[in-house]
């Protein structure tokens, strides 16, 4: 009996066995029928994941400087034997290795029919200088700014010309014809589209009434004030462009010589194009930094109010004192990121490093120079290290303008 229970039992666990085998390979089986009645289900499945993640985010990196506001100091140096490959050397990698890159021209660019000139406040440079600000890689430059029209027309058209048969570099703020006042100035950047607008407040040489077209401006040139129709006309331009890029930068010539704090019109013009959905504005005029900030409620807008001088060669100013004399030697990079995900667009990484414009007790050999590579050397060998142009005062200077949030790490 013992013998007999134990086949029994063997024969069950035989059976249980079987069992499981059966349904394991109908399981198998089935799944693969299942699979191959639908390969191209599964397959159109999997690329549309992979689609959607390569597709629906975009990045760029910017480089954003102020003035290049070139003097006849640096011509002379030129004419002394520096070395104008040496002036961009420590700074050009900003440029290379970015998306796009944004700067303020103010200075005309002649041509042989254009005097030079950079002393005066009146300003034209020769044309070794368009070449040497096209080998920074550049990718736009506003040309709107008081110094448009110091050789009248005739610069404006030479500097436009001379960029655009002679560089990839985009101007924008002046015209040459009154057509191309509508034209809409847009670059597409690794999937994402930016729009450019320029305006400055007037000139030093004024224009005629009929030459306005030739220079954006904000203010009315005879009452000096931003009017009614100058707010309609900035609103139409804003307009124009506005649905047709993801991201809208407005580089505009604003505010007091000379001064570390924006005054009532450059918060005014700042809130108009808040309100009118610009996502950065880019300030100049200066030839000293001012704050960065945040602006609006509903929208908001990353504000420069002024990254002052990137370029510069003037040793003393009649028109300020010590303070302002050193601000002038030294402006503010600033590198941020635009990131596009699905139709989201954000602005991050936002850095502001000073740049100095060093030039020795000789006046020679000129040379931008980020902070962070500004040595002892340099600093005491700078002309103006004798009148308190140290590294503290940049540094002291740049930690009262520019909030932590946006100073380099």
């Amino acid at each position: 009996m013992k013998k007999r229970h134990l086949k029994t039992k063997f024969k069950i666990a035989i059976f249980i066995i079987i069992v499981l085998l059966v349904s394991t390979a109908v399981l198998l089986i089935s799944n693969k029928i299942l699979t191959t009645d639908n390969p191209k289900e599964e397959t159109q499945s999997n690329n549309n994941t992979e689609e959607k993640t390569e597709n629906t985010v975009s990045e760029a990196k910017l480089t954003i400087v102020g003035d290049f506001l070139f003097e006849q100091p640096y011509y002379d140096a030129l004419d002394n034997g520096d070395d104008i490959n040496n002036y961009f050397s420590l700074i050009k990698d900003y440029f290379s290795n970015d998306d796009l890159s944004i700067g303020n021209m103010e200075v005309v660019i002649g041509n042989e029919n254009l005097e030079s000139s950079g002393t005066g406040y009146n300003f034209c440079a020769p044309e070794k200088i368009g070449n040497l600000v096209s080998s920074l890689d550049l990718e736009v430059l506003s040309t709107a700014n008081n110094h448009s029209y110091d050789r009248s027309k005739d610069g404006i058209d030479s500097t436009i010309d001379f960029f655009k048969n002679n560089s990839d570099i985009m101007t924008v703020g002046t015209n040459k014809t009154e057509e191309e006042v509508q034209d809409k100035k847009i670059l597409n950047i690794n999937d994402i589209s930016f729009g450019f607008l320029s305006y400055t407040y007037g000139t030093n040489v004024k224009i005629p009434e009929n030459m306005r077209y030739s220079v954006n401006l904000f203010r009315d040139p005879d009452t000096k004030t931003m009017t009614e129709e100058y707010k309609e006309k900035i609103t139409r331009d804003v307009n124009n462009i506005r649905n047709e890029v993801d991201v809208l930068i407005v580089l505009i010539h604003w505010g007091i010589e000379f001064t570390n704090t924006p005054n009532d019109e450059q918060r005014d013009v700042a809130n108009l194009l808040n309100e009118l959905g610009v996502d950065i504005i880019v300030g100049s005029h200066s030839h000293s930094i001012q704050p960065i900030e945040w602006i609006g409620d509903e929208k908001n807008t990353l504000v420069y109010y002024s990254l002052g001088n990137f370029v510069s060669a003037d040793d003393d100013i009649s028109r300020t004192g010590e303070k302002f004399d050193n601000a002038y030697q030294f402006g503010l990079l600033s590198t941020l990121d635009i990131k596009k995900e699905d139709e989201n667009i954000s602005i991050e990484n936002i850095q502001a490093t000073p740049i100095i414009n060093y030039y020795d007790s000789n006046m020679l050999n000129f040379k931008l120079i980020p902070l962070d590579k500004y040595t002892a050397s340099y600093e005491t060998t700078h002309y103006r290290y004798k009148y308190n142009f140290t590294k503290d005062f940049i540094t002291n200077m740049y930690n009262e303008v520019i909030t932590e949030e946006f100073r380099t790490n």
